[in-house]
């Protein structure tokens, strides 16, 4: 900042402090009540907080940790204004700056906390030939070409004043006065003091003891658990699995007792999610489904018989489940022997509610105005109308469990003509572009792109390989970067207008956090992105896209499949057919892609993101039974160096009981790819397939301790740089919600 002399000379007056803030800076950083954002309604808001409060809350915690780790004897803090369209980046990972961060006041050296820590806390190792411009640790060396001291850098912050900790305490007011659920744990929960007045007992707190005992009681005052009357003798609509058709106002975000979603069911979920195995050999949930039983699950479960019991015991049978069920989970995590996460994940927000496994008969009963179906045995929602209203309902209650989802038709209102490989010959062809050889994985450097769309559906104009073998060929990272939109304009209305779940998929939709960003900020790169490759059915352990996890959600739309026209077509369909046979699919799946207008491009297999360790494990045990040597750092997933063939599918159903989702990809149809779900892609045909990411309030979770996990990656990595800026997101995503519910909150409503 500056300051006047004596003479009235214009003199520095040292670094700004968060008290110089004016009331413009803290715009930026506060709910403002006066400009409430027109595209949020008080449901939205909900639904926002559920999810994303807890990373919120895990967010706040950190910086208050940070204030504890500066190690110079000056605790004063400094203040950097947020400058517009400029990214801060860590000079030594790349992550994107939140807030707390350090400086060298000589030479403007910047670094992010995690860094910090992890330098005075020892956890960085130090290299033996770091580069000239580095020390060790890869920290830049001062103006003076000496190492940065941690001592002597200053230490500052973006957020304007204390928007930052008044923001957190709103959350918490809000959520309570909402009745949002809060499991942040983060000490300035406003239910805290309820939680001392009742400790837990074995662990589980008396207040859901309380709660499942209310249930019982309840029913003795003439009202069953699932809101059956008895004096009527009728009874409402149960949730299957745990699934309501009510009101918006339970979607996903504001629970009632009876909410598939509230903490009490989650509970019941969780238990009922693995009881077939601890009764051995009794019938599970998903059996009892299939026979159209209309239970919800915290009822099936406090019906079973208990060998006699009372009702109390009944209760206690519920938390014990699930403290079997918890302590069981930890077991098993312990278990992995070939992989240890170098950083446990946040244990921020909720347990992951369990794999919901649904029948037609059931969810046509919730859902009579949405058409679709059940594949991968009843674990994959499809949708057969893209841009039916109610389409969301039933996609949310797949989202939220982190469970893919197909939308088929898609591009029925298409102008096919734009995606035709033909017309991105006569357009780009003289671009040169790399290729890459998906059968060698060796790239060709700046080819014309003439010489990729030529071979598209021609075996004889396809470029060979020193064999005289035909390349496997994919169009590598075009049109680059965020130029979709530039570079093909018309292409990039055409497919906006055709995307489903807009609420979602769009750069404006509500549900899309990243659009929450305010303008100064840089938005990050969300694509479209597109994905150009020959695809064959002769390689059945190659893939277009090896096993892999992204940080962001993502919708995949396949816009053209090309079979070569002098080949025959017959074997080529033929081999596909067999390839989705061989590739795990479902009977129902087998039996859809031999109907008449199908066309089948691609073969998916996604998996659980909480299955990722597990992936991992395996791959690296089988990396040593074949004498690889596992270098530090390394990932068997970042890396891409794996495609799951049937042999390592089956390894990894029969030694981790990890089951994915094996779907085959037609013409025209959408898969929805949650984050940090591993996945790979293998093409049947060559294929043209659009990409566009997301970031979702049911998935943030995994965006924010992902970005960790991507930030420990090497440069080379394509995942290493935090596009995403996910703390930024989740920042103004919460301000917006809370700006929402304060305005309608009850005691600003009597204030009007």
């Amino acid at each position: 900042k500056l300051r006047y002399g004596k003479n009235g000379t214009v003199l520095s007056g040292g670094f700004s402090e968060p008290s110089d803030a004016s009331e413009d800076d803290l715009k930026l950083w506060l709910p403002p009540l006066e400009h409430t954002p027109k595209d949020l309604d008080v449901t939205t808001a909900k639904i926002i907080l559920s999810h994303v409060g807890d990373q919120f809350c895990d967010l706040v915690e950190q910086e208050r940790e940070a204030q504890s780790l500066h190690m110079g004897d000056d605790k004063t803090v400094s203040w950097k204004r947020v400058v517009q369209g400029v990214r801060e980046m860590c000079d030594v990972c790349e992550t994107t700056l939140f807030n707390i961060h350090w400086v060298c006041h000589k030479c403007g050296f910047v670094v992010c906390i995690d860094c910090y820590k992890a330098k005075k806390n020892g956890t960085l190792k130090a290299e033996e030939t770091p580069p000239k411009d580095r020390d060790e640790f890869q920290w830049l060396l001062c103006a003076n070409r000496q190492p940065h001291e941690q001592d002597k850098l200053m230490m500052t912050q973006i957020i304007a004043g204390s928007a930052l900790w008044d923001v957190g305490q709103d959350l918490h007011r809000i959520r309570h006065e909402w009745n949002i659920p809060a499991y942040c744990g983060c000490g300035t929960c406003s239910l805290e003091d309820d939680c001392k007045k009742n400790p837990s007992s074995n662990g589980v707190c008396k207040q859901l003891m309380s709660a499942v005992s209310k249930c019982f009681s309840s029913d003795k005052e003439g009202s069953t658990l699932n809101g059956e009357t008895a004096r009527t003798g009728k009874r409402k609509k149960n949730p299957v699995n745990g699934v309501n058709s009510s009101s918006s106002d339970e979607v996903g975000g504001s629970y009632s007792s009876d909410s598939g979603g509230s903490p009490l069911s989650v509970l019941a979920d969780v238990a009922l999610n693995s009881s077939g195995k601890m009764e051995g050999g009794g019938k599970g949930a998903e059996e009892e489904d299939e026979k159209g039983d209309d239970f919800s699950t915290l009822r099936e479960l406090l019906i079973r018989p208990t060998g006699g019991n009372s009702k109390k015991s009944s209760v206690e049978e519920v938390v014990t489940t699930v403290i079997a069920q918890t302590v069981a989970k930890k077991e098993e995590e312990q278990q992995l022997l070939h992989f240890c996460r170098r950083f446990p994940n946040s244990q921020a927000g909720r347990d992951a509610l369990p794999v919901r496994v649904c029948t037609l008969a059931e969810s046509s009963l919730l859902y009579p105005k949405v058409p679709h179906s059940w594949l991968c045995n009843g674990k994959l929602l499809v949708l057969h109308e893209p841009r039916n209203k109610n389409n969301l309902l039933v996609f949310q209650e797949q989202w939220k469990r982190g469970q893919p989802v197909l939308v088929t038709d898609v591009c029925k209102s298409l102008n096919m003509s734009l995606w035709h490989p033909d017309g991105f010959c006569r357009d780009f062809g003289d671009i040169r572009n790399d290729l890459v050889n998906c059968r060698t994985g060796n790239i060709l450097p700046n080819q014309p792109m003439r010489k990729f769309w030529e071979g598209f559906e021609n075996f004889s104009k396809r470029m060979k390989d020193d064999d005289g073998e035909y390349m496997l060929l994919k169009l590598k990272d075009w049109p680059p970067g965020d130029d979709f939109s530039d570079m093909l304009p018309s292409r990039f209305s055409d497919l906006m207008k055709v995307l489903p779940l807009p609420e979602y998929t769009h750069r404006d939709g509500v549900f899309n956090l990243a659009g929450r960003l305010p303008e100064c900020f840089v938005r990050p790169d969300l694509g479209p992105k597109m994905y150009n490759a020959y695809g064959s059915a002769l390689y059945p352990t190659k893939g277009t896209t090896n096993l892999h996890l992204d940080v962001s959600d993502a919708v995949n739309v396949m816009v053209y499949v090309g079979i070569p026209k002098d080949g025959k077509d017959e074997d080529h369909i033929n081999e596909a057919l067999k390839a989705i046979d061989d590739g795990a699919c479902d009977s129902l799946t087998r039996k859809r892609v031999r109907e008449k207008n199908a066309k089948p491009g691609a073969l998916w297999h996604i998996y659980n993101a909480r299955d990722a360790d597990k992936i991992r494990d395996l791959l690296n045990k089988v990396a040593v039974e074949r004498g690889e040597k596992l270098e530090p750092h390394h990932d068997p997933i970042h890396d891409q160096s794996w495609y799951l063939d049937q042999e390592l599918r089956e390894r990894l159903f029969r030694e981790y009981a990890v089951e994915g989702y094996a779907i085959a990809q037609c013409l025209g149809e959408a898969v929805f790819i949650p984050a940090g779900a591993p996945h790979q892609v293998r093409n049947l045909h060559s294929c043209i397939k659009v990409a566009e990411d997301f970031v979702s309030p049911e998935n943030i979770a995994h965006c924010f301790s992902l970005t960790n996990e991507f930030r420990q990656l090497s440069d080379t990595h394509t995942n290493h740089e935090d596009k995403l800026q996910i703390k930024n997101v989740i920042y103004h995503a919460v301000k917006d919600a809370l700006v929402i519910l304060r305005a309608n909150s009850s005691s600003n409503l009597s204030k009007k």
